[in-house]
């Protein structure tokens, strides 16, 4: 599809219906416009529109460029695949989901206060980190190793601190917008806790000192089901200007190895780790822009609290269907190996059959020829073709191959692999 043509379609046709019909998901197409500078109908546009304002789309930049649009359409068999997979996880939910308690907007409280335990430990602890960081700085090289956990301050990295010390929010951000950040902890946990969530910190399971089996995490648990909660600002680089450059030069007595500085971008990731793979979800944005989600994850984090078992059932479902089929194959293997085994084996008995007859022809012959040998070597000529053909008859090479086809090992019972299965008896 050209560029100037999917602008055409996303300014006469809502994006959500354009995306049903070319078999994407909306959210695809949306990044393919804006790959490609493609401008689209901002929120509120299609009602506006329907309900009788005049309206005027954006231009299209560069219309010159009239380049190829590339669109990761899905087949009508994996559109069919995941319509039937969403009508499963509907029906599961109706079948298994909690019980919906009485309807309530999910917001950010105004304060702190009756928070989760967790939310205000970690609040006391960010009041504390200028302190520590004061404290930690004047340190004597004596007491570098003797300060406890709670007397060191966090990690510093980009600008941003992990702030996960015992008893608190697994939470790696700046200091600048830390209300914010636990308000809006304070406003999911209440909507899990409300959906039946326990929310608690697991400490390390299983370390040594060179691994762990479980780092500590923060974790949501209803019932069985348990998901980890984590959240991260990002960072971002800020070029130097020339004078910075200039005065970290003189400083140092040496040109920066970098000509730019790590700071706090002020965008977040929230992640929600399920046990299942197919459980996880990710938010990505400002503050703003997840504080206007915040009833949306939510919403999500308890559904898949609910799906998570359906997804379990699957994969067991999935892995049981595989190994199966690994075993059929296997057999398949098994038993083409063989019946080639077969083969090599009448070819070899085959040869056998020859040299039996050779030795045969052979030994007449020497029959023959013992009246031509002097005493005594024909009377023991004699002798050792009996012993020979006594040996051949009583322990024959064909026989001896005969036995190894048509027997089987001690370990295993009859028939053997290579047998042919007999059709099963129709009712």
């Amino acid at each position: 599809m050209k560029r100037r043509e999917l602008y055409e379609k996303v300014w006469a046709t809502p994006i959500t219906r354009i995306s049903k019909e070319l078999g994407i998901s909306d959210v695809a197409l949306a990044k393919a416009c804006r790959r490609h500078g493609i401008p689209t109908p901002p929120r509120g546009y299609w009602a506006k529109l329907q309900a009788g304002h005049k309206l005027e789309r954006a231009r299209l930049p560069n219309p010159d460029k009239d380049t190829e649009v590339v669109l990761a359409i899905t087949s009508p068999e994996q559109r069919a695949r995941a319509e039937q997979d969403r009508a499963t996880q509907k029906r599961w939910l109706e079948e298994h989901a909690q019980p919906a308690p009485e309807p309530k907007r999910v917001s950010m409280p105004e304060s702190l206060e009756g928070a989760h335990p967790l939310i205000r430990f970690t609040s006391r602890y960010c009041e504390r980190i200028p302190g520590l960081e004061r404290k930690w700085e004047r340190r004597r090289p004596s007491e570098w190793g003797l300060a406890k956990e709670e007397d060191r301050p966090p990690h510093a990295d980009h600008g941003r601190y992990r702030l996960f010390h015992k008893g608190c929010l697994n939470i790696t951000c700046s200091l600048a917008n830390i209300d914010w950040l636990l308000r809006f902890h304070a406003g999911l946990f209440g909507a899990l806790e409300t959906a039946g969530f326990k929310i608690t910190r697991r400490e390390v399971v299983g370390a040594s000192r060179y691994r762990e089996d479980k780092p500590a995490a923060v974790v949501a648990t209803r019932e069985d089901e348990v998901f980890e909660i984590e959240f991260t600002e990002g960072y971002r680089r800020v070029p130097m200007s020339p004078e910075e450059i200039a005065k970290l030069t003189r400083e140092r007595g040496h040109a920066p190895y970098q000509t730019y500085e790590t700071i706090p971008s002020g965008k977040y990731t929230l992640k929600w780790n399920g046990t299942e793979y197919r459980a996880r979800a990710e938010w990505q944005g400002t503050a703003e822009k997840l504080e206007g989600r915040l009833g949306e994850i939510a919403e999500k984090m308890i559904e898949l609290g609910s799906l998570q078992p359906l997804f379990r059932k699957e994969r067991e479902a999935a892995e049981a269907r595989a190994k199966r089929e690994a075993e059929r194959r296997e057999a398949a293997r098994r038993v083409a190996e063989s019946r080639a085994e077969q083969l090599k084996r009448a070819f070899s008995m085959a040869e056998t059959h020859e040299q039996i007859e050779r030795l045969e022809r052979f030994l007449r012959y020497l029959d023959e020829h013992a009246a031509n040998l002097k005493t005594p070597f024909a009377d023991r000529l004699k002798v050792w073709l009996g012993v020979v053909r006594e040996e051949l008859a009583e322990d024959s090479p064909l026989d001896k191959q005969l036995a190894e086809v048509l027997t089987v090992p001690s370990w295993q019972s009859w028939p053997p692999p290579w047998w042919p299965v007999a059709d099963k008896p129709t009712d």
